[in-house]
C-alpha cells in the first residue's frame, strides 16, 4: 500500500474504527511506520478521539439514544438500541457537542507541534544514519571459547552497534540454534535465532548497541532440538558453547 491508496481509501479513519480487513489492516500497518503523513494523520485522530471521549464521560448528554433516534431516518429510528451502529453513534455524539471538537482540535495541534518539533528532525537523523555508509567495529570468535585460550577484547563507542562472527558447531540433530548475549552481571541482553542452513557458515551478527558497562560479555550458542528429532533428545535447547570477550565502552 502506497500513501494514494492509503488516502483514496480512507485507511487511517477505517483503521482506527477496526474496519479494515486483515490483509489490508496489515498493509497499512506496514506502510505508515514509513509515511510520514499517514503517521501524522493517524495520531492527530487517535488524539481527537481520544479527546472527544473523555469529554463525552466528563458531560454525558442526557439522553443520546433519544437525540440519535430523533436525528435518524424513521426507517433507522425504529431499528433496536442493539441494532444501531456504535461507531456511528460515537460520532453523532461528537458533533453534537461543539466543545468536544475545540478541545479534540487543540489536542491535535499539541500532537503535530510536538512530532514536528521533537519527533520527526530525530528519526530523519536516524534514517539517515541508517542509510549512510558505517564502518563497525567487529570481533571474530570463531575458534574462541571461556574453556580456553586467550581472551579476545573490542572496544565500541557508546550507543553504537558492532558486529561478532562466532562459528557454530552445528549438529544434524538439531533444527535451529540461538545466539543470546549475557552482560558481566549475567543478565540476557538479546537473543537471536540462526538457521540450519545459516550456521553451516560463519555468522556475523549485528550486534545492537550495549547499554552498559565495560566488562567481561559471553556469547552463548544453544542448539535447539526439534519435534522430529528423534532418539533420547526431545524437544528443547542444549548449550553447546560459550564465547568469551571483553568489551570496553567508550564516549
Amino acid at each position: 500500500m502506497n500513501h494514494l491508496e492509503a488516502v483514496q481509501q480512507a485507511a487511517v479513519e477505517k483503521y482506527l474504527l477496526d474496519e479494515l480487513a486483515p490483509e489490508m489492516r496489515d498493509a497499512f500497518e506496514e506502510h505508515y511506520f514509513d509515511c510520514r503523513e499517514c503517521m501524522t494523520d493517524l495520531q492527530a485522530t487517535t488524539a481527537f478521539m481520544d479527546a472527544a471521549r473523555q469529554e463525552l464521560r466528563s458531560h454525558p448528554m442526557q439522553s443520546p439514544a433519544e437525540s440519535m433516534a430523533r436525528d435518524l431516518p424513521a426507517t433507522i429510528s425504529n431499528a433496536t438500541p442493539h441494532s444501531l451502529d456504535k461507531k456511528q453513534n460515537f460520532l453523532r455524539l461528537i458533533w453534537q457537542r461543539p466543545a468536544i471538537i475545540g478541545i479534540a482540535l487543540a489536542a491535535c495541534l499539541l500532537v503535530m507541534i510536538y512530532q514536528n518539533v521533537f519527533v520527526y528532525p530525530h528519526l530523519e537523523h536516524q534514517v539517515a544514519e541508517l542509510r549512510s555508509p558505517e564502518i563497525l567495529p567487529a570481533l571474530s570468535l570463531a575458534g574462541s571459547n571461556s574453556r580456553g585460550g586467550s581472551t579476545p577484547s573490542i572496544a565500541v563507542r557508546a550507543a553504537h552497534p558492532f558486529l561478532l562472527a562466532v562459528d557454530i558447531p552445528a549438529e544434524d540433530r538439531f533444527g535451529s540454534y540461538t545466539c543470546e548475549l549475557l552482560s558481566p552481571s549475567g543478565e540476557i541482553l538479546w537473543r537471536v535465532p540462526v538457521s540450519s542452513e545459516a550456521a553451516k557458515d560463519l555468522v556475523t551478527i549485528h550486534a545492537p548497541a550495549v547499554n552498559g558497562n565495560s566488562g567481561h560479555y559471553l556469547l552463548v550458542v544453544q542448539g535447539n532440538a526439534s519435534a522430529n528429532s528423534g532418539g533420547n533428545l526431545g524437544v528443547g535447547s542444549i548449550e553447546l558453547a560459550r564465547y568469551a570477550f571483553d568489551l570496553s565502552v567508550q564516549p
